[in-house]
């Protein structure tokens, strides 16, 4: 390994609090892995979470891998010999990957897939499961994305978890602890919550509520017996200041194109004890508690939860808020932590298209919860919206840039960032068989917002790519042919260009 690789794990390391290190003398290694670089890995509560999970059990090992960026040591140029790379290791211990019993992926986005099949390929472990043999690692992968659809990545992966990992993780170790490799897949598939690939035929793309993923799913009924927060605290993560604790899953809101219910479902709260209590705890790393959760400002407890993180002395920060739904006592609570902006998804520009996607905000509670604000003293705010929703007409994509305006003018904010890009179809949604519109005309509404908004000093535009997004739409939709398309587009570089070339050589439309 390259000193420069070393000296970047050694040096994440000893920026890090509550790493693990363990014998590995007669236990079962697993190395989970993020597909992504290691800044957005370790922003993952779900991946702590099972970070920590495997690591409660007595006879696990469970070191960390991330995705190497492109240009870091342990990555070459497509096309260069893979016998000049070096090998991708672990992170507490620098063991090559191909010499754990499980490799264990965490995935968040189906973007990541791509990465997926290049850690396996610079960790010299053959990328498609049909490949390997007893001397190979197992090859599992949970997590969100393959909660809604496993199918892109059966071919490459040899068993998922769908659904929550906290209660099969100790089944699925049970299930393969001390069993040969050739046993291990038949005793992990009799788990609840674990789909088995080559035990099931194919799923057709078009029968999208066949999709394994959507029965046998895994959830836990009691949050409080679980409790969720940062496992491991670094700076060098976008939530580096913060002591995470998540407050809820699943959502009751009834929005057709949102994936959290399917999910995550039903929904679940964490009681205000055990979150304050977790708060306290976390109090002894970081001043700043984070709530995570899909709509933190909908918990029914939220005042008492804000009341008691300010009384311990802490700041209060939040991931998601709605805009029918905060209430004063949060939005003070914000602002006496120091709260720079408020952050709220309207998702569409008009009241008719929000209630045609089961969102229905007024923009009164838009201006409304703005202006609170910003009396309060949080004067930026940031907005979330999609193009290209079914229905969505020129008069809705118009309407974004004159929502902006009005909310410029009404509520005193100092500025307003615009984040927005397209509606992608989700398995398992109401709107799971919609089409997505040409990326062209996603192209077009795009530039429309942005050219409305020139001349706006006090807007920032965060505009994503519509390429990308309909590779997204493909990856989420697919079924196992993408397999090879998968792993032609990563030898290809990853890029667009490699995506367009590897899907037309598989003879797939996007």
């Amino acid at each position: 390994m390259p000193r420069s690789l070393r000296e970047t794990i050694q040096r994440g390391l000893a920026n890090e609090t509550g790493v693990i290190r363990k014998d590995h003398g007669g236990k079962l290694r697993v190395c989970l892995v993020y597909p992504n670089t290691y800044s957005v890995g370790m922003s993952s509560l779900g991946f702590q979470t099972i970070y920590h999970l495997f690591n409660s059990h007595p006879n696990v090992v469970c070191e960390r891998g991330f995705a190497p960026d492109r240009e870091e040591p342990g990555e070459r140029a497509p096309g260069a010999d893979l016998k000049s790379s070096p090998q991708i290791v672990s992170y507490e211990s620098q063991m090559p990957l191909q010499q754990f019993d499980v490799i264990a992926f965490s995935i968040s986005y189906e973007l990541d897939y791509v990465n997926v099949a290049r850690v396996l390929r610079l960790a010299r472990i053959p990328v498609f499961a049909a490949d390997r043999e007893e001397q190979h690692p197992l090859v599992i992968a949970g997590g969100a994305a393959v909660t809604i659809n496993p199918e892109p990545l059966a071919d490459l992966v040899d068993l998922f978890v769908i659904g929550e990992a906290e209660e099969v993780a100790g089944e699925l170790v049970g299930a393969v602890a001390g069993r040969a490799r050739d046993e291990w897949v038949v005793a992990a598939g009799e788990v609840e919550g674990v789909h088995v690939p080559e035990l099931r035929r194919a799923c057709p793309s078009t029968a999208l509520g066949d999709i394994p993923a959507l029965q046998g799913r895994r959830y836990v009924r009691d949050l409080d017996a679980w409790p969720t927060c940062s496992r491991l605290l670094t700076r060098e993560t976008e939530f580096g200041e913060l002591f995470l604790v998540e407050v809820s899953r699943g959502c009751g809101r009834g929005c057709r194109f949102c994936v959290t219910p399917v999910c995550y479902r039903p929904l679940r709260w964490r009681s205000a004890g055990k979150v304050l209590q977790a708060a306290r705890e976390g109090l002894a790393y970081r001043d700043a508690i984070g709530l995570i959760g899909a709509a933190v400002s909908d918990h029914p407890e939220v005042d008492e939860i804000a009341r008691g993180v300010l009384g311990m002395g802490a700041r209060l920060s939040v991931s998601s808020l709605r805009a029918d739904s905060v209430s004063p006592v949060l939005l003070d609570s914000l602002a006496r932590s120091g709260a720079k902006n408020i952050t709220i998804a309207p998702e569409a520009g008009t009241e008719r298209l929000r209630r045609a996607i089961g969102k229905p905000i007024s923009e009164d509670q838009i201006v409304d919860t703005l202006s609170r604000a910003a009396s309060a003293g949080i004067k930026e705010a940031k907005l979330y919206f999609m193009v290209g929703l079914p229905g969505e007409t020129e008069e809705d994509v118009q309407a974004i840039p004159a929502l902006v305006r009005w909310c410029l003018k009404q509520c005193g904010l100092r500025r307003i960032t615009v984040a927005a890009g397209a509606f992608v179809p989700k398995p398992g949604t109401l709107f799971a068989q919609e089409v997505m519109p040409p990326v062209r005309e996603l192209s077009r509404r795009l530039r429309a917002i942005r050219y409305e908004l020139r001349s706006e000093r006090r807007v920032r535009l965060a505009l994503e790519s519509p390429n990308w997004s309909h590779i997204e739409g493909v990856l989420s939709r697919g079924d196992r042919r993408l397999g090879q398309a998968i792993v032609a587009a990563e030898a290809g570089g990853g890029n667009l260009a490699a995506w367009r070339k590897a899907l037309s050589e598989a003879g797939m439309v996007p």
